[in-house]
């Protein structure tokens, strides 16, 4: 982030514009391009799209793989935790992993506006979550954000899309190729476009 902030910010000055930001963004849900605290949040898009690069670059059982994602994330993951190049985030400071989650392959997350991911979640390959979302009067400075939450043991397959604003319930599962728009409840599956609730899971299963 240093390299990015200096020109014209010093990086305490980023920090602390970048966090009253996000505190905005998470108070509020909305942002403003003009605002020049949006300054450190692009360093910090900048940042993460850079140890992305390397990331996806690199083999997950590489010897500094882990170390590139906790730099990402700015946080320790645990051992337990298997994300598969290639991979994008666009915020790592603003996304936080419980234990034995994976990500496979070809995952696009965009999370200015926050994404937890409880424990024991699988996401499959070509994933795309969103937190963020253009006003539609003035959609090239206005941002909207929505905080997306991923409860325990949920699934998520492949080439789904998270939608802003969206939390998946507990033990429930996505349909591959479906379009999440609203919150889906605990132990239901669900899938199309916009995703609806196909069937209830038998929770003893």
């Amino acid at each position: 982030m240093s390299n990015t902030c200096d020109r014209g910010l010093s990086l305490v000055t980023c920090l602390c514009s970048m966090k009253q930001m996000f505190d905005m963004i998470d108070a509020t849900g909305s942002g403003d391009k003009r605002d020049p605290r949006m300054r450190s949040v692009e360093a910090e898009m900048i940042r993460s799209h850079e140890l992305c690069l390397k990331i996806s670059s690199k083999k997950p059982t590489d010897s500094d793989y882990k170390s590139l994602l906790e730099e990402l994330f700015q946080c320790e993951i645990d051992d337990s935790v298997a994300i598969v190049s290639p991979f994008y985030c666009d915020c790592g400071c603003r996304m936080t992993i419980g234990k034995n989650v994976t990500i496979n392959k070809g995952a696009t997350i965009l999370s200015p506006g926050k994404v937890v991911i409880e424990d024991h979640v699988l996401i499959g390959p070509e994933v795309k979550i969103a937190t963020v979302d253009h006003d539609l009067s003035d959609r090239h400075n206005l941002f909207h954000f929505g905080k997306v939450t991923i409860k325990e043991n949920a699934w998520i397959c492949i080439g789904a899309i998270i939608c802003p604003g969206v939390t998946i319930g507990r033990n429930a599962v996505v349909a591959a190729g479906a379009v999440v728009t609203k919150d889906v409840p605990d132990n239901v599956v669900v899938g199309g476009n916009p995703a609806k609730v196909i069937k209830k899971i038998d929770e003893r299963t």
